[in-house]
């Protein structure tokens, strides 16, 4: 594994610790159901993603948001969806939930849909802005190709039909992510992790410490 690689991965792995503030953080964050998301006063629609486009999706999603990020206008529709995935992609853990994209009874499966349905919504919005509609239209070209050759591209699930919207976040109930084994493991191991981190630090600070006595007590 390469130094940035790694750096990336660690990166994300201290973001997913935030992931438990986000279950209980407030706003009008709403807990998935199997109707459609509620649309609100001033928020943009989105439209549904099917179970087996979202994986097509997940493999672009580092170039979509790559693009998202040089954007310049900070306001309209782009800025918006930019906004709103960024939002959703961390109540859905960074993407770093086990299954979440592949599971249909995954706990995240729901927030799956909606941030790679949001990074859709996003990709097309940009091909429809001067300044992004060559590489975005580039990306969904390569997209279009994926899905003509994957068979699993229409596979639906209970999420596939719901519609989200900027005005609405998504999150997994965390009753459901208790229950669920894959889940609990990963949480698990995450907390075990960086317990380990922190016993490693605690141990390298009271050496410092006891180095710096000791160079006390020969002065």
């Amino acid at each position: 594994m390469t130094q940035r690689s790694f750096r990336g991965r660690f990166v994300r792995v201290i973001r997913a610790v935030a992931v438990a503030a986000a279950f209980s953080a407030p706003g009008a964050a709403l807990a998935h159901s199997g109707g459609p998301v509620p649309s609100a006063e001033g928020g943009l629609p989105i439209a549904p993603i099917s179970h087996g486009e979202m994986a097509i999706i997940n493999q672009h999603l580092d170039e979509i948001v790559a693009l998202a990020k040089v954007q310049t206008a900070t306001e309209g529709p782009v800025r918006r969806l930019t906004n709103h995935f960024g939002v959703q992609f961390a109540y859905c853990g960074w993407g770093l939930a086990p299954g979440a994209v592949s599971r249909e009874d995954s706990p995240f499966n729901p927030c799956a849909h909606a941030y790679l349905a949001a990074a859709k919504e996003l990709l097309l919005a940009m091909a429809d802005a001067p300044e992004s509609r060559r590489r975005a239209s580039a990306i969904l070209e390569r997209i279009d190709a994926r899905r003509a050759a994957s068979p699993e591209a229409g596979v639906i699930c209970s999420s596939s039909g719901n519609m989200f919207n900027t005005a609405a976040i998504v999150r997994p109930k965390i009753a459901d992510v208790v229950r669920d084994p894959a889940t609990a493991s990963a949480g698990v191991g995450l907390f075990l992790l960086f317990a380990g981190a922190a016993a490693v630090a605690a141990a390298v600070r009271r050496r410092v410490v006891d180095q710096d006595q000791e160079r006390l007590d020969v002065l």
